[in-house]
């Protein structure tokens, strides 16, 4: 079913609000709440459709969807997932207002898919009043009319110049010492022989008029000066800050863990920040890890090597993250030997179930053993599979079914009353 419900009195052209959804029912609700609705003098076209197929046909002939409230599972059980991909990456829409809407949390926890989706928002169907969907919409619509007023602006600008979206940027993420600026969670560390949290990921995610960005999309839009600099101290404050917090009372380490904001490790300024911090906040060797991607890692530039000698000598180590995910460079990892590898989900999530990728698994595995590098496995969902990697050796696990992602402070408080984890 695909419809369209447009309010249009000859006025002002309509938003364009599109819904994804196989729930006949949350089709009919929706066009209820939303009928009349108007936002600044312009009326809203509902545009209503059953799958991620379909959206697809939809959005190959509607142009300048301002919102998008998308189930996750559909036709498949990432179907939702896919489609986000596919506006963002495929049709390159980045203005877009993003809403994931769910019924089934545990199939795409919120956790992972604010940190691996470019996404603008993440909702429970059963806390979805009318009163908050029609604050979604609002919200949505008035974020993408500031994301078009701002790419207008920069088109206009003559001759081209890059340095009217640096100075958004620099507005937008100057912003980011305030808490309601970030969006943050931590993801803990489990040793799957002990059953115990032995480190703590820090997974921040910043609010801009693009969504949330994560880290890792903040390296590929912002380049090396000031602002990509203020981001990386206030990193290391933040796990400076955490470190001691989760450390208090206990005289067992832990180990903080922060994406690395920047494009290479042979920045001068990022490693000068990383060994000051380090030293004035008093942290144990290996309190501090950093997550460095292959690309970085692995880039085969002579300077990593030297990076990763002077990191070493202030105390911090360096997990590459996402392993496997790529062709792996045996001869660059040798060369660059990281401190931990952190396995790519996809030879993670499931992996029990699956005899191919147990092999694939045990590779990798072998490979950390082999270099004498702790291994990390990353998005364990189940029991089995949390088993499955104890078993081969896998020394620390990641994942809702060892510990789920959640606030700083929460984290806090469990730490307060030891760090064992019962299942």
């Amino acid at each position: 079913m695909t419809f369209i419900d447009k309010h249009s009195s000859g006025g002002p052209a309509a938003w364009k609000v599109l819904l994804v959804d196989d729930e006949p029912q949350v089709h009919e609700v929706s066009r209820l709440i939303l009928a009349g609705l108007c936002f600044e003098g312009r009326e809203v076209t509902l545009l209503s459709v059953n799958s991620a197929a379909q959206a697809r046909e939809m959005l190959d002939r509607e142009q300048g969807v301002a919102l998008a409230l998308i189930d996750v599972v559909m036709e498949t059980d990432d179907a939702g997932l896919s489609l986000v991909r596919h506006i963002r990456e495929h049709l390159n829409d980045q203005d877009m207002q993003i809403v994931l809407r769910t019924g089934q949390p545990g199939v795409a926890p919120e956790s992972e898919v604010v940190r691996g989706y470019e996404i603008n928002g993440y909702v429970l169907k059963t806390e979805v009043t009318a009163q908050r969907l029609h604050t979604i919409v609002i919200a949505g619509l008035r974020t993408y009319r500031h994301s078009q007023s701002l790419r207008g602006a920069m088109t206009r600008s003559a001759p081209p110049d890059p340095a009217p979206m640096q100075s958004v940027l620099c507005l937008e993420l100057g912003l980011l010492r305030e808490a309601e600026a970030v969006f943050m969670q931590v993801q803990p560390e489990v040793g799957l022989a002990s059953n115990r949290i032995t480190g703590v990921e820090l997974v921040p995610s910043w609010k801009t008029s693009k969504g949330l960005l994560p880290a890792a999309r903040l390296c590929e839009i912002l380049p090396a000066g000031p602002v990509r600099q203020r981001i990386v101290q206030w990193l290391l404050d933040q796990a400076c800050y955490w470190g001691r917090a989760w450390q208090a009372g206990s005289d067992e380490p832990l180990t903080i863990s922060i994406p690395l904001v920047g494009e290479s490790l042979d920045e001068a300024d990022t490693l000068e920040a990383i060994a000051d911090a380090v030293r004035g906040a008093g942290m144990a060797r290996g309190s501090l890890d950093l997550l460095v991607s292959e690309s970085v890692l692995l880039s085969g530039q002579p300077a990593i090597q030297s990076a990763l000698v002077t990191l070493r000598a202030a105390g911090v180590t360096v997990t590459l993250v996402d392993f496997g995910g790529q062709t792996i460079a045996l001869q660059r990892l040798n060369q660059a030997v990281p401190d931990r590898l952190k396995l790519h989900r996809l030879f993670v999530r499931g992996v029990a179930a699956d005899p191919e990728r147990i092999v694939l698994a045990r590779s990798l595995i072998a490979v950390a053993q082999t270099l004498n590098i702790t291994a990390i496995a990353d998005g364990i969902s189940s029991d089995s599979d949390a088993q499955f990697f104890k078993w081969e050796g896998c020394e620390v696990g990641q994942g809702d079914a060892l510990a789920p992602a959640c606030a700083p402070a929460d984290l806090a408080e469990f730490l307060r009353h030891g760090r064992h984890i019962s299942h």
